[in-house]
């Protein structure tokens, strides 16, 4: 009987886990559209501000998931690979939040976004010395490129880039190892 409970409570315990991954991606999207929202109402999203307020969050949402996950389901430890695959999986999940934000902006919110963004493509192949005849062959390339589904699929796939390269670093310094008992034992003797 006893193995049952054990049973039982590990599979509470796994529960829990996936419940933590799924809030802190869920909530660390909600994060990222309302920082996409507060860049758009400002009129900074050209500026160096919207990478920085993205990296801010995302850094910070692993930063703490890390530290959390240790202490609450770890027990104290967490390998450097548990670290990295924690805070990728929050980003993936992140990236489906934003993602499905991005299309909710595109089709209903502000539907000019789409439009917007090939004139500021335009203009920026314009400004790199490309001459207008070129630049207006490339409207279908435009469009391709501003297509939701593909912007939804590159939130989903930019999130979880930057989430796996700020993990690789953050999980560096998040990592603790479970204490050997052996060494322990070892220190009281001498």
């Amino acid at each position: 009987m006893d193995d049952l409970s054990t049973e039982n409570s590990q599979r509470d315990k796994n529960k829990q886990k996936s419940m933590f991954v799924l809030n802190q991606g869920a909530f660390m999207g909600l994060v990222l559209s309302a920082a996409f929202w507060f860049v758009q109402l400002a009129n900074l999203e050209t500026s160096f501000v919207n990478d920085l307020l993205s990296w801010a969050v995302i850094v910070g949402f692993i930063h703490v998931s890390m530290v959390r996950y240790r202490r609450n389901y770890q027990e104290g430890w967490l390998t450097y690979g548990q670290g990295v695959w924690l805070g990728t999986r929050i980003g993936m999940l992140a990236g489906i939040v934003f993602g499905a934000w991005m299309f909710l902006y595109m089709k209903v919110i502000n539907p000019e976004y789409v439009n917007e963004m090939i004139v500021q493509m335009q203009e920026a192949y314009l400004a790199s010395g490309m001459d207008e005849e070129t630049v207006a062959n490339m409207e279908g390339m435009f469009e391709l490129f501003t297509n939701p589904f593909l912007m939804i699929f590159s939130g989903v796939f930019g999130v979880g880039l930057y989430a796996l390269v700020f993990s690789l670093i953050i999980a560096i310094f998040q990592r603790r190892k479970p204490a050997d008992p052996f060494s322990n034992a070892m220190k009281n003797i001498e």
